[in-house]
């Protein structure tokens, strides 16, 4: 459902919006796509760690390698070799387990995570697309970021079943003006080095999902000026697997008081009945 270049920029819409919806959709669906990951987890010292779904016991040994121990039988292999007892899993391995799923771990000293993915995960899905607003400049504006306390931390729910919460690191504030009016939205850094606003406005519910959506940022200093485009506001990678991605839901104050009709909507599948749901 991509739409040409030449007729979105005839339409008035910037080529680089064109190449970020294009960017997107790999992001998604491409080869390493987070529409195709089943399974991840983090293995953490010497406790033994499962993954739903993904055969074999995960650990680390006396100096902090990662460790599978596994049954000939359970299909887990590692650089294509069979893992039957207890091996070790070296640093960029290729896993591989039964039904063509593939896996990958990083990190090191006793604390490594690990995806899996299923790569006719998409296919079989009949995920084709993103459903997005018309791109409309009037919701690009300048922003800046204001330095929150030391080390703030705020208290965050997560998808999870049942829902959690945890204290989600906030470094700085999102300060943006729109229609005359200030709005302070906090930024978390769920993940180090990624920038997130979880937002939610008057759209929730019915155009959009309930649980509101993102702006992925920058990681720039306290003080500097950055372009807030809504255009760009995406679905949260909740809705492409929940049992896997357990986003944080949006932090108290961040609420927008209008209809932001801007950014991504829901996904579009061509399975039948297959329908985001908006109340999620």
């Amino acid at each position: 459902m991509a739409v040409p270049a030449s007729k979105m920029e005839a339409a008035g819409v910037p080529a680089a919006y064109h190449a970020w919806r294009e960017s997107r959709w790999e992001e998604i669906a491409g080869a390493n796509g987070k529409a195709k990951v089943v399974a991840n987890g983090k293995i953490i010292g010497r406790d033994d760690h499962t993954l739903p779904g993904v055969p074999g016991v995960w650990s680390t040994d006396e100096a902090g390698a990662l460790t599978v121990t596994a049954l000939e039988a359970d299909g887990v292999r590692i650089d294509g070799r069979t893992v039957d007892g207890t091996a070790e899993v070296p640093g960029g391995a290729r896993l591989e387990f039964p039904g063509g799923r593939v896996g990958f771990a990083g990190g090191d000293d006793g604390a490594y995570g690990m995806v899996v993915m299923d790569p006719a995960a998409v296919e079989r899905s009949g995920l084709r697309g993103v459903d997005a607003y018309p791109y409309d400049p009037a919701w690009v504006f300048e922003g800046r970021y204001r330095q929150a306390p030391t080390d703030r931390r705020i208290e965050v729910e997560r998808l999870t079943s049942p829902r959690s919460t945890e204290a989600v690191l906030a470094p700085v504030d999102l300060v943006v003006t729109i229609d005359g009016a200030e709005y302070v939205l906090a930024v978390l850094e769920d993940f180090p080095g990624q920038r997130l606003v979880v937002f939610t406005d008057e759209t929730n519910g019915t155009d959009t999902p309930a649980i509101g959506r993102w702006l992925v940022l920058p990681p720039l200093p306290p003080g500097s000026t950055l372009s807030v485009d809504f255009n760009q506001a995406t679905l949260s990678h909740h809705h492409l697997n929940p049992s896997v991605f357990v986003c944080p839901l949006s932090p108290p104050g961040n609420h927008l008081p209008m209809r932001v009709e801007a950014g991504e909507r829901a996904l579009v599948h061509d399975t039948p009945g297959h329908h985001q749901r908006k109340d999620a």
